[in-house]
């Protein structure tokens, strides 16, 4: 559905209708800009919910050398550059 942001906001009840239905109410601003009216699933309680595939993929090494080694070996090399 298309419609122009005056007409988008006095007929607001039909819009709603619209996205609840499935369709994507398209708005076009004077400005050439557009703004897009959708329904969309409430968010999931886990912000990685659709990810769980990807656990346990890439797993990072332990580092033997305290942080403080491996400061001063990198302030060392940018000091000898």
């Amino acid at each position: 559905m298309e419609t122009t942001l005056t007409a988008f906001q006095r007929q607001f009840s039909k819009a709603r209708q619209a996205a609840d239905r499935g369709d994507t109410v398209e708005i076009k601003a004077d400005n050439k800009l557009e703004y897009v009216f959708a329904r969309r699933p409430k968010a999931p309680s886990s912000p990685f919910a659709d990810m769980e595939h990807l656990f346990g993929v890439v797993s990072l090494n332990a580092r033997k050398e305290p942080a403080r080694d491996r400061i001063r070996r990198r302030l060392r090399k940018n000091a000898a550059a």
